[in-house]
């Protein structure tokens, strides 16, 4: 009711053949994609390159999915099989007294599937699409004794990519059970591994990507990722109205890279980095429902550590020369943080909420270059708070608005500059604070649903990296002031068997006070627009369209960026035996558009391609 939220259903993911997370985000109302040349980034709201890493929190069943070090790591959205997926919730816009810091532009909440009717439930597919790209799965789930479900799941993806010499090679295998101990009390336990052998070739110039879109660049990054995840879940009703629930887990993501990139005829310069983020977190929740209204209050606790090793040498032939730099990096952040949220009924048309959480962060940061070397210690403390009221005017409409004031304490990367004088230094960086002001309306017209949205938010001291010399000095520094204004617009009507939906975002994102004053965040689009339309031929036949609209937006150079859309088709059939067929085309008109540029440095999105699946259920 406080909040503008985007649904996606595991209907909407089977009917429109997604094979990852990245692409239903892609064409979710609201989302954009940055790109910092090591991959794609979700952004919410206009946070740019630098901030939707660390200002839209990503979470599976509770438990974050984020990583410390995002200097070249990547969020691993794609860790998660889509067929496990029972919704996606977009929470644009703030959530830091339920959610914890990191969430100015919002929270993207993956929930997996948990239950069932059926004794056995057991699913085999296969799809193939463009680029020689299969992917092919199964999923068993076994209930015992109406209190116990077991249930296994095994997903191999595998292809090439748009451009000659990138490929994609990726492994999921989860498990897990649900033990309904009695009526009031429950026990689910997790395990997924996700295993990825990637390659990649960074940025060719305007005039080679007018010659030729698909030609590799000259420097190519094999990389490998092994991903595993824990968790347990207990909750209880003692009464009638109180639930707690308990969530323990335990994470930890290994990427390793090597990357080559040629300096003349004779030599290379070889990169060989390694990352490793590990994990363990406990959240305590509880909801305190009375006559009128309810509670929400909790615990969270997350110790973090992150590694980094960088090695990079300098080669002929197949001869060393030099080790140019050997970098050794470990962090640490521990965070304990409270929160209580209450949600009160005026009358019964007026609530309102009220919340507040508090976060205190250890920090341990070691780096050795092995010419400067800097150990320390350091502490922070943060607060967040809301307010928010609802005015129900009629049966199908309500009205809110929302004040938040949320916090982003730095990552311990973020804490320490370099010089090539001083060598590591500990900065004296603020953590970011933002005020979001938000009002909305959600109703019924005539067989429209509409939700309108507008927001403001203004946030202070907000990080920003210059660098030097890719990477021989560089500064983190708090910006004076930045704001991110707005209104998200989403409607959607029903027809008998023909569904429609729109959806216009616009974010007008820029740096407010200070020496930048009125410059824009870069790789934040203004305007994303969607159409979506699904038409039921007949019982279990369905034909899907999509459109989507990015607009303009700018480099790191502030040189502009050229929007596009895209237009998708699909259709797809489920039998009453359990049978299912899916095909496509995406980007159905051939738009030639790319996902990254900086400079004179082009990585290209992929023109149109295709998809055909099949599935069964029995």
């Amino acid at each position: 009711l406080f909040r503008s939220t985007t649904i996606v259903t595991a209907q909407d993911i089977h009917d429109k053949g997604y094979n990852t997370i990245e692409e239903i985000l892609k064409r979710t109302p609201g989302i954009n994609f940055v790109n910092n040349g090591f991959g794609y980034i979700v952004d919410v709201r206009g946070q740019g390159v630098q901030g939707a890493a660390k200002n839209v929190k990503v979470l599976v069943d509770g438990s974050p999915l984020n990583i410390l070090d995002m200097s070249h790591a990547i969020l691993p959205l794609n860790s998660i099989s889509v067929e496990d997926i029972e919704k996606i919730e977009i929470i644009n816009g703030g959530g830091t007294v339920l959610y914890g810091g990191g969430t100015a532009g919002g929270v993207i909440n993956v929930i997996t599937k948990k239950t069932q009717e059926e004794p056995v439930k057991n699913k085999v597919y296969y799809q193939n699409s463009s680029f020689d790209t299969n992917k092919l799965g199964f999923g068993t789930s076994i209930k015992f004794a109406d209190n116990f479900l077991l249930d296994l799941g095994y997903e191999n993806i595998n292809g090439n990519g748009y451009r000659r010499g990138d490929k994609r090679d990726g492994e999921n295998l989860r498990g897990g059970f649900t033990y309904n101990i009695s009526d009031n009390q429950t026990l689910r336990f997790k395990a997924a591994r996700y295993k990825e052998e990637s390659k990649e070739s960074d940025g060719i110039t305007k005039t080679q990507l007018n010659n030729d879109r698909k030609q590799a660049g000259t420097t190519l990054t094999e990389s490998n990722l092994d991903r595993t995840e824990y968790s347990l879940n207990y909750e209880i009703k003692p009464i009638d109205n109180l639930t707690f629930s308990l969530l323990g887990y335990n994470q930890e993501t290994v990427r390793d890279y090597d990357q080559k990139v040629p300096m003349n005829r004779r030599t290379t310069y070889k990169i060989d980095g390694f990352f490793k983020d590990k994990k363990n977190g406990i959240d305590l929740k509880g909801k305190y429902n009375y006559n009128l209204g309810e509670v929400i209050f909790g615990y969270g606790y997350i110790k973090n550590n992150s590694s980094r090793r960088a090695v990079h040498d300098l080669y002929m032939g197949s001869r060393k020369l030099a080790t140019v730099s050997d970098t050794d990096i470990n962090l640490q952040k521990n965070t304990h943080s409270i929160f209580l949220q209450d949600r009160h009924l005026f009358t019964s048309k007026l609530d309102g909420i009220l919340g507040y959480r508090y976060e205190h962060a250890d920090y341990s940061i070691y780096r050795n270059d092995r010419i400067n070397i800097i150990d320390i210690k350091s502490k922070k403390n943060n607060s967040a708070y809301e307010a928010g009221l609802n005015f129900k005017y009629s049966d199908t409409g309500n009205i809110y608005a929302k004040y938040e004031r949320g916090y982003r304490s730095p990552s311990p990367t973020e804490m320490v500059d370099k010089s090539s004088r001083y060598g590591y230094v500990l900065n004296n960086l603020k953590s970011e604070k933002y005020d979001t002001y938000e009002i909305g309306i959600k109703d019924m017209i005539g067989p429209s649903f509409v939700s309108l949205t507008g927001f403001y938010t203004k946030k202070n001291d907000e990080i920003l990296i210059n660098m030097v010399g890719h990477g021989v000095s560089w500064t983190y520094k708090n910006l004076q002031e930045t704001e991110r204004k707005g209104v998200e617009l989403f409607a959607e009507q029903y027809f008998g068997s023909f569904r429609v939906n729109e959806s216009v975002s616009y974010v007008d994102a820029k740096i407010s006070k200070g020496t930048d004053k009125n410059k824009k965040i870069p790789y934040v689009s203004k305007t994303k627009a969607t159409l979506g339309a699904n038409y039921e031929i007949l019982k279990g036949l369905n034909l899907t369209a999509d459109l989507n609209y990015f607009s303009n937006s700018v480099d790191d150079n502030y040189e502009k960026i050229k929007g596009y859309s895209t237009t998708d088709l699909g259709v797809n059939y489920a039998h009453r035996t359990g049978l299912g067929v899916q095909a496509g085309v995406k980007n159905v008109f051939d738009k030639k558009y790319y996902k990254y540029k900086n400079g004179n440095s082009y990585i290209p999105e992929a023109e149109r391609t295709y998809y055909v699946g099949v599935s069964y259920n029995f």
